[in-house]
This record gives C-alpha cells, structure tokens and sequence, in this order.
C-alpha cells in the first residue's frame, strides 16, 4: 500500500488530467516475479535520512506512454460498450469508455509497482512500512519524475543483550508479579538498545488509533471533537500520546524480534495449529498468531533473565 503525507495534484500528464496524490495500492513483487520488471530509466536514492530512502525515479515520455498502452490493454476487457459482449469491443472504441479515473489509477498503481521493486531489488531494502508518495510531476518534459520515500528496517544491536539485565538486577526494587517484570524487561530494553524508527510508520500507526477512537466517539453519539472536550483532552495531546506509545511499541516488536533471531526461535506449523484450534483462531489469522507465540517465546527467555 501507499500512503500520502502531502496534498495537492499531480500534473496533467500525457492527457491522463490532474490526479489527486492519495493512497494507491502497490504490492512489491516476489524474487520470482521481478524477472518480469523492466527497470526505470533512471532510479536515484537521493537521501536516507531517519531509516527512511528517499527515492527518485525518471520515466520517459515512452516509458509513460507504454504504461498508458498496457493500462488500457488491461481495462477494456472490464468495459461494455453498447452493441458489444462486456470485453468484446475492438479496442479503438472500447478505450474511449474506459473511466479517466481509473486509468489514472492503473497507471500509476503500475508505474509505483515498478518504482517500488526495482528499488527494493537494486539497493537490498527492506521495507518496514508503507512507501509514501511525495511528488509526481512532468513540468519539464512529457515523462514522470516521480518522487517517493520508503521508510526502511533499522539495524539493530542486541548481541549482548543479556548484560543489560545483570545490570538491571542489582538496581531498584525487585519486581514482583510476571506483569511487573514483563514491563521491568520493556523499559530496560527501550533504554539500553537504540532503535531510530521512520516517522512515517509511527505517523501510520497514529493516524489508525484516530480513526479507532473515531469510531468509539461515534458508539456513544459524539463526535470526536465533542469526545475529547468530555476528556478535557486536544487532538494534538491524544497526537502525541498516540506517537510516544506507537514508537514504543514499535521498538519493542523490533528489539524482540531480533533476540529471538539470536535465540533461534520459531513456532512450528504444528504447534501454531494446535494453538489455534483451542483457541478459535481463524486460518486466515495464523500468521499473526506464529508471531504473538514466538513473541511470548522470547519474553519467557528474558524473565529467566530477572
């Protein structure tokens, strides 16, 4: 997926008209489907700042045009044109009802594939969050300058991790309940491993919990600004509220997943399915569930530790 941090419209471009910089879904190829990728004329890493590379990427007018051709190619099957089977008009006539929006879309849903891949694929990036949208334009010429940020995964140090909580022990009172070691263990590893997070991950994830209390504002008949004056809370306090715990959390999802790289943990096909069918967990939620047991895995290591 793609997200957009800036407003505003992208030019006209070969006829295309104005499109809106929004959301436009993108999905990064696999290994075995790159081969298939052509790559962009001229794909530049302008900057990686805050784990985050911002990229630019150059398309030729033909290069542009040959995506407007292969968009089309794609949308007349979906089109009916009176007098013709849905698909069956000659592709001349067909083309003149294909909807602009979508066209526009398609395009630059295709043209964001390719950028995004050949990317990842030419300087060994693994993306962490949603690449952003940052500009599109074609003032200069009739091809795309296209210019995205990919927010990337930190590099992160936990090789000695165990030392931080032989450190950890001889201070403070000791904690108690599992409940106060477990969050004994997340402090001590926010404060001790450096992790440097993309803003525009930990913005995502802000943006999600606004909408979350959005809609539990609406189950009680308010509106979100009425919800937060019953709070006596502004939107730019829940803001901050929101990033401090989103980055948090983000850290410690990073941080352990490392040390349970260190510790070769991993939950079987097996044991995952068993879990599952006592719990009630949907197939299609497995996954998730992998990652919750390697997670609790990985937290019974470090209470050993305390």
């Amino acid at each position: 997926m793609f997200s957009s941090c800036r407003g505003g419209e992208m030019v006209d471009t070969i006829g295309l008209g104005p499109i809106a910089l929004k959301s436009v879904e993108v999905q990064v190829l696999s290994s075995a489907q790159n081969k298939d990728i052509i790559p962009i004329m001229k794909l530049t890493v302008k900057e990686i700042k805050n784990n985050t590379a911002h990229v630019e990427a150059v398309l030729t007018e033909a290069e542009v045009a040959s995506e407007k051709e292969h968009a089309v190619d794609e949308l007349i099957s979906t089109v009916t044109v009176k007098g013709f089977r849905q698909g069956k008009a000659p592709k001349s006539i067909a083309a003149e009802h294909v909807d602009p929006d979508k066209l526009s879309n398609h395009i630059l849903s295709h043209v964001l594939n390719n950028v995004v891949t050949n990317a990842l694929k030419e300087n060994k990036y693994q993306l962490l969050g949603r690449p952003v949208l940052e500009n599109i334009d074609s003032k200069e010429n009739k091809g795309w300058v296209i210019k995205l940020s990919l927010p990337l995964f930190p590099e992160i140090n936990v090789e000695n991790y165990q030392k931080l909580f032989t450190k950890t022990k001889s201070k403070g009172a000791k904690p108690k309940t599992e409940e106060e070691k477990v969050e004994k263990i997340y402090q001590t590893l926010l404060d001790n491993i450096k992790v440097e997070i993309p803003e525009s991950v930990v913005e995502e994830e802000v943006n999600y919990s606004l909408e979350r209390l959005e809609a539990q504002a609406k189950t009680l008949n308010l509106t979100l600004e009425n919800y937060l004056k019953a709070v006596k809370k502004t939107i730019d306090q829940v803001k901050s509220e929101y990033s401090k715990r989103a980055e948090e959390s983000i850290k410690l999802d990073l941080i352990l997943l490392e040390i349970a790289k260190i510790e070769k943990i991993d939950t079987t096909t097996q044991e995952v399915e068993e879990v599952a069918k006592a719990g009630g967990v949907p197939e299609n939620q497995l996954g998730q569930l992998k990652t919750i047991i390697n997670r609790r895995k990985t937290i019974e290591i470090l209470l050993k530790l305390c």
